[in-house]
């Protein structure tokens, strides 16, 4: 059994144990299949030591298959397949279940005094503090923070290859399929709780607080039926179910697809290379807990499904799409004591996105500038994920010295490593906003980098094996 309790100031609290099981068998002299099931818990804390969210029994199954053609294991066809979950990050107890002071006061004044520039004669403007989103430093009330059973962030993998030595070389592919399942977001979009509570005989006001309520953000599964728990306006929390229809959000889709081919020559004493390529495609809706185009650091409370607008064209390829991945790796021992290696690494540069304010006849057009120029949308044209082209292709070559010394049985290795030797510094992200400050008005910083690949760097270690 394994228990985790990752802590953030001692304030709030993620606790994760997981239990797993596994056996190899050895059906007969070609064949072995690899079994295992892992059970894994979450529960997370927010700053009262209450729990907001608690995740159990999630069973993810392992298997595995190795075939021995030959019997001689010159040649290996295997298969595997799996479930993988994620835990809920603790900064949604920060973001999410923990008392936000976020408020605002208004003053009217006389004049400014010309040495200070404080303002002088002021009048408080309207009921202050005035908080936009109702945050006055109140945690809210734990059950209304997720949907009821809220499922936990998963995928299953597939992968299917062979291998086999030929010549004095090995050689092999591999077909890896990965599908994200289910994903936990946040939702800040009130409209279908408020249309829920009208259909279902309460007030408008009631019906208006639940809008309200959800509106506040809560965290959901994207795509799917959920359940929530919101304050009618009174104090009172109403179980209100909304179904996928109703939310208004496409199934969650998130779907990767990579073919890998490699050559090997192992190592004769005197060198070894090796050089794997890799095609693939990385295809949907959601990257997952992130929302790197943006480099937006709310992990698992990304704006991406904070209201269906947002998801308007939003399937395409995901950031994390390189279509080609080329890397050749290799030492030569040139002596007991010296050695030099050297690798190459050059991938397709990432999609870009051309990000703009929403042109829709759709209740969030004439409020949208509130999330401004962040749909998927481009000088009054729709511009699906991923279409407005891709970054700069990269290319790094990367060298390597060792020595070990001839005392201590060679443990002792002194090494001298220069990553990105040709200092070869490409684009990585740019500003993806066409548009900012109206409809049509091109934002100067449009296209700008924000950042760059990791300069040359250079690497002196001592390492002794024990």
């Amino acid at each position: 059994m394994e228990k985790y309790i990752y802590q953030n100031g001692g304030e709030f609290e993620v606790k994760q144990e997981a239990q797993y099981i596994e056996d190899r068998w050895q059906v007969s002299d070609n064949w072995l299949l690899s079994l295992g099931l892992r059970n894994e818990q979450f529960s997370n804390y927010n700053a009262d030591g209450i729990v907001y969210v608690s995740q159990r029994h999630q069973l993810a199954p392992r298997l595995g298959a190795s075939w021995d053609v030959k019997g001689d294991s010159s040649l290996k066809v295997f298969a595997n397949a799996g479930r993988y979950h994620l835990a809920l990050p603790n900064n949604v107890a920060r973001r999410g279940a923990a008392g936000s002071l976020y408020t605002h006061e208004y003053f009217a004044f006389q004049s400014i005094d010309p040495n200070s520039g404080v303002p002088i004669g002021l009048t408080a403007l309207g009921d202050a503090p005035y908080s936009p989103n109702n945050e006055y430093g109140n945690a809210p009330d734990p059950r209304m923070v997720a949907a009821e059973g809220l499922k936990s962030h998963f995928q299953d993998e597939f992968v299917l290859g062979f291998e086999q030595q030929l010549g004095g070389f090995n050689y092999g592919t591999r077909f890896v399929y990965r599908d994200l399942k289910s994903a936990i977001d946040d939702i800040c979009d009130g409209r279908a709780a408020e249309a829920w509570g009208l259909a279902n005989g309460l007030s408008e006001d009631q019906s208006y607080h639940l809008g309200q309520s959800l509106q506040g953000c809560r965290l959901f599964n994207p795509g799917e039926d959920n359940t929530f728990n919101l304050d009618d306006g009174s104090g009172t929390l109403i179980r209100v179910p909304l179904t996928a229809d109703a939310l208004g959000f496409d199934k969650l889709k998130r779907r990767y697809y990579a073919l890998d081919f490699f050559v090997e020559r192992p190592f004769d004493g005197t060198w070894y290379a090796k050089i794997d390529y890799t095609w693939s495609k990385n295809y949907g809706n959601s990257e997952g807990q992130l929302l790197s185009d943006f480099g937006q650091a709310d992990v698992a409370m990304t704006m991406t499904w904070d209201h269906p607008e947002l998801m308007l064209h939003g399937s395409g390829y995901l950031p994390n799409d390189r279509t080609h991945f080329l890397k050749a790796f290799g030492f030569y021992q040139i002596s007991p004591e010296w050695r030099v290696a050297a690798t190459v690494k050059a991938a397709t540069g990432r999609p870009k996105n051309c990000y703009g304010y929403l042109v829709d006849g759709s209740a969030y057009y004439d409020e949208n500038m509130a999330y401004g120029a962040y749909y998927h949308f481009c000088n009054g044209q729709a511009s699906p994920r991923g279409t407005a082209g891709r970054l700069p292709d990269t290319a790094t070559i990367d060298l390597g010295l060792a020595y070990a010394p001839n005392v201590l049985d060679n443990r002792l290795v002194f090494s001298l490593d220069v990553f990105n030797i040709f200092d070869q510094q490409v684009a990585q992200s740019v500003e993806e906003r066409w548009e900012s400050g109206g409809y049509g008005t091109r934002y100067a910083h449009s296209g700008r980098v924000i950042n760059y690949s990791s300069p040359r760097s250079v690497r002196l270690a001592v390492r002794y094996d024990f």
